[in-house]
């Protein structure tokens, strides 16, 4: 039994397919240490002409209180001059026949230095499989525990996300999460993200390599799933996580590699990576134990708020640090911004008891590049400025706490 487990979810069945083989080439750089396995569900299909929302975009093609408009895979505005890279077919590149293959595969990652091609051992070829269906996660987790069983677990979903919220898949509406499918139309819902989890049994860490996922409501779902949430507050650049710079840190660590260390890693790396290219992006680490108590300290804040001025709580929902989708700020940022203009010395106390909290209890470690970031603490929330959605309800941080009743009376008319 090896100290660590990594497993990594790769649904590239949609327009970050040609970035299956990159990131996988990026694992092999360094590779796992002796003691650690790392295993990819890996999924491919074959290059599709880009698709637009219903209608011409959504909400997230527009600066919405003011904040820049910010492209992200697989959803671009039509209105753009040109395709993102990551959306432009390339055919002038020559691709290695073993990066060149469709369908649903796993591997046990090897290392091979800086070759161009996959030479991961090949476990097996699964044909087609629904990577947007949430059981589809639970088998993969339970099949890499009992073959490559570990002292300890780190579970990668590597795809599109979208924080909490709802959008139009192929004409259906679904609940925002992670991992669309577009051959199937299917992706995992944040509520089903936690069920997964748990019914694999749980792990040390659940990261996201997807954009806007490392939000209160995402992290109070995996709660009781993962003892350690990564992900990013904003859309990640189009190269994700730069996997050579997250186990290169891996390695220089390898005798101590509690699950504070290996989040560290992680979020280090990749700040490492977007920091040298002077690309703004943001990362971050939190505990989730801290989360049932974090939510109690807000719902003794959220009665104390709506006595307050509705004018300053606005103006400092539309101050706080915004992301490129779901409706989500930066949460500390928007208490900073309380705080600093409640006039009730109620609501200054209990905003600094929340912030306290936050920090002592739940913030493990942060990694925001870039100005445009500075206030960007790690955790979102969904704190919208055009009206709140009835979907909201359906996640636990909603049915559990009283952010949801907050949220509705802020942006009631």
């Amino acid at each position: 039994m090896k100290d660590w487990t990594i497993m990594v979810f790769m649904n590239g069945k949609n327009s970050l397919s040609e970035y299956v083989p990159k990131d996988m080439n990026e694992m092999e750089k360094y590779g796992p240490t002796e003691n650690i396995n790392i295993v990819t569900q890996s999924a491919r299909m074959k290059e599709a002409d880009p698709y637009y929302p219903p209608g011409g975009g959504g909400y997230d093609d527009y600066p919405w209180g003011g904040g820049p408009v910010v492209p992200h895979p697989g959803w671009p505005n039509p209105g753009w001059p040109s395709l993102p890279p990551m959306m432009m077919k390339d055919a002038s590149v020559t691709r290695d026949a073993s990066t060149d293959w469709i369908g649903v595969r796993r591997y046990l990652i090897t290392a091979d230095g800086d070759n161009a091609a996959l030479s991961s051992t090949l476990l097996s070829d699964m044909g087609t499989v629904d990577m947007g269906d949430y059981k589809q996660l639970v088998e993969f987790g339970k099949w890499a525990k009992q073959n490559y069983p570990a002292k300890k677990y780190m579970l990668i979903v590597w795809n599109h996300g979208d924080g909490w919220k709802t959008r139009s898949l192929h004409g259906e509406t679904v609940l925002k999460g992670i991992s669309y499918d577009d051959e199937t139309g299917n992706g995992i819902t944040t509520v089903q993200l936690g069920t997964a989890v748990r019914e694999m049994g749980g792990v040390d860490i659940y990261a996201s390599d997807a954009c806007l996922m490392q939000m209160a409501e995402v992290a109070y779902e995996l709660k009781d799933a993962a003892r350690i949430t990564v992900g990013s507050e904003e859309n990640e650049p189009g190269d994700g996580w730069a996997y050579d710079y997250f186990l290169s840190r891996v390695h220089s660590n390898k005798t101590n590699l509690t699950p504070e260390v290996m989040a560290a890693a992680a979020v280090q790396g990749y700040k490492a990576f977007y920091g040298e290219k002077g690309t703004s992006a943001t990362q971050s680490a939190l505990k989730t134990s801290g989360m049932g108590g974090f939510r109690s300290v807000m719902d003794q804040w959220v009665p104390l708020a709506m006595k307050e001025d509705k004018v300053m709580l606005k103006d400092a929902l539309n101050g706080a640090t915004s992301f490129g989708g779901a409706g989500s700020r930066d949460l500390m940022h928007f208490m900073e911004l309380v705080h600093g203009s409640a006039k009730s010395e109620e609501l200054k106390t209990k905003t600094a008891g929340v912030m306290k909290y936050f920090y002592d209890n739940v913030w493990l470690d942060n990694g925001a590049t870039g100005a445009g970031f500075e206030k960007a603490y790690g955790m979102g929330a969904y704190l919208p400025s055009y009206g709140y959605e009835k979907a909201y309800g359906n996640l636990a941080w909603s049915k559990d706490g009283q952010w949801d009743e907050f949220v509705q009376w802020l942006t009631a008319k």
